[in-house]
C-alpha cells in the first residue's frame, strides 16, 4: 500500500502484519461461572459490571514504565483512576520491554508483580511462548484487524507510530532529515537513541529503520547495525539514553525515537525555548505497534482486564491519539464518528510507502540484533 501524504493511518499502520490466569487473586463473577484470573473475555467473566466490582475490590493495578508523556499514559492512568477509583502503582524505575518481562519472571507469586505489560511484539511473542501471558481479548476486538492480535489471544496491539529524527534547531546548524545525513562530522557527539536496541522496541526499530536506509530490508537488519556501529566509532552516536532532560541540558540535541515520543518532547521543551523539530526520515521508514498483554500471574487479574477494556474503549483510544500515537481502533473511531479529529490532524504526514514486517522477520531481526549489538557498538 502506498501511504503518500497520509497523516493518520488505518488500523494496520501500513501493509501486512505488523490476554488470563493468576495465583494472587481468585475473584469470581456474580454468576460464579469463572474467576477473573481465568476469564478470556469480559463476557466469559460475567460481564462489565461484574468486572468493575471485582477490580474495585482488588483496588490496585500494577504496571511498569508507563511514563506520563509516553503515548499519553499519564492522562490514561489519571482517567482510569478517576473513573473506577483504582490506584495505579506505576514503577518508573525501569520500563523497557525486557525490563517488564524480567519483572514478571522475578516476581512470580508476589503481590508486587506486574498486572499489565506494554512491550514490543517480538517481546510479547517470546513471553507468550514461555507461558508468561494470559489469554484475554478486549470487547472491541472485532474492530481490530486480526493481523494485529495474537492468534491465541495473549496480546493485542494498542497503538503505534513511526521512527523519527528529532533535532534541537538551536544546537544544530542544519537539522538532518535522513539517516544518510547523520553520517557527518558536524553531528559528532550529538546523536542518541533512547535505550539499548537489544532490550527495547524503540531502539530496535531505530536500527531497523537505519537498515532500510542503508540498503537493508525487512529480511536484513545488518546494514543498520553496521551503520550505528560506524556512527559510534566516529563519535557521532553517543552512549546516552536520550530524553527530554538530556535534550534540555544539551547532551543529546539529536534523538532517534518514535514520532509520538519526539513530538511529546517537543511539546515539553517548548516552554523552555527549545525548537525541537521532528522528521520522519526520507530514506528509512519504519513503523510498529506495541502489544498490550496481561501477566498470567497477575496479582490483580480483574483490574488488569478492566484496564484493557478501558484502553480499547473509544475514550481510551482517543486518549492515546492525543499522545500523537496511531490507536489501533482508529478506523472504527472514524467510522462511528467518535474520533477526536483535532488530535488526528496533529499527526505527522507520511510520504513514503512501507511494508510491515512479518513476525518471522521481526524475530530474526531481534535475534541478530541481540547477538551483535553490544560488540558492534561499544559503550
Amino acid at each position: 500500500m502506498n501511504t503518500s501524504h497520509r497523516r493518520y493511518l488505518p488500523a494496520i499502520l501500513l501493509v501486512g502484519a505488523i490476554g488470563l490466569s493468576g495465583c494472587a487473586s481468585t475473584s469470581t463473577d456474580a454468576a460464579g461461572d469463572v474467576g477473573w484470573a481465568a476469564a478470556t473475555s469480559v463476557e466469559a467473566g460475567g460481564g462489565l459490571d461484574s468486572l468493575v466490582r471485582a477490580a474495585q475490590d482488588e483496588g490496585t493495578l500494577n504496571v511498569m514504565g508507563l511514563y506520563p508523556d509516553w503515548a499519553n499514559y499519564g492522562v490514561l492512568v489519571e482517567e482510569f483512576t478517576a473513573t473506577y477509583g483504582i490506584e495505579v502503582d506505576n514503577d518508573t524505575s525501569a520500563g523497557s520491554s525486557q525490563d517488564q518481562i524480567n519483572a514478571i519472571k522475578n516476581r512470580i507469586g508476589q503481590s508486587r508483580s506486574l498486572d499489565y505489560l506494554d512491550t514490543g511484539v517480538s517481546f510479547a511473542n517470546s513471553a507468550s511462548a514461555e507461558g508468561l501471558l494470559a489469554e484475554y481479548r478486549p470487547a472491541t476486538v472485532a474492530d481490530i484487524d486480526s493481523a494485529l492480535t495474537d492468534t491465541d489471544g495473549r496480546w493485542t496491539n494498542q497503538y503505534g507510530g513511526y521512527v523519527t529524527i528529532g533535532c534541537d534547531a538551536a544546537a544544530v546548524a542544519v537539522c538532518p532529515t535522513s539517516f544518510a545525513e547523520l553520517d557527518d562530522p558536524q553531528y559528532a557527539g550529538k546523536v542518541a537513541l533512547t535505550g539499548n536496541p537489544a532490550q527495547g522496541e524503540s531502539g530496535f526499530n531505530a536500527v531497523w529503520a537505519a537498515a532500510m536506509a542503508m540498503g537493508g530490508s525487512l529480511d536484513d537488519i545488518q546494514p543498520g547495525i553496521d551503520f550505528m556501529a560506524d556512527l559510534s566509532a566516529s563519535g557521532i552516536l553517543i552512549p546516552v539514553e536520550a530524553n527530554a532532560g538530556t535534550l534540555e541540558t544539551g547532551e543529546t540535541p539529536i534523538i532517534i525515537n518514535w514520532d509520538y515520543l519526539n513530538l511529546a518532547v517537543a511539546d515539553d521543551t517548548a516552554a523552555a525555548g527549545v525548537d525541537f523539530r521532528v522528521a520522519i526520515p526520507t530514506d528509512g521508514t519504519m513503523a510498529s505497534y506495541y502489544a498490550a498483554s496481561i501477566n498470567a500471574d497477575a496479582p490483580h487479574p480483574a483490574a488488569a482486564r478492566l484496564w484493557i477494556e478501558f484502553m480499547y474503549s473509544d475514550e481510551g483510544q482517543n486518549i492515546l491519539l492525543n499522545g500523537y500515537t496511531r490507536p489501533v481502533r482508529f478506523d472504527a473511531l472514524v467510522e462511528s464518528g467518535a474520533v477526536d479529529m483535532a488530535a488526528a490532524d496533529r499527526l505527522p504526514t507520511v510520504t513514503n510507502g512501507f511494508e510491515f514486517p512479518s513476525e518471522a522477520q521481526r524475530s530474526a531481526a531481534n535475534l541478530l540484533l541481540a547477538e551483535k549489538w553490544d560488540a558492534a557498538v561499544a559503550s
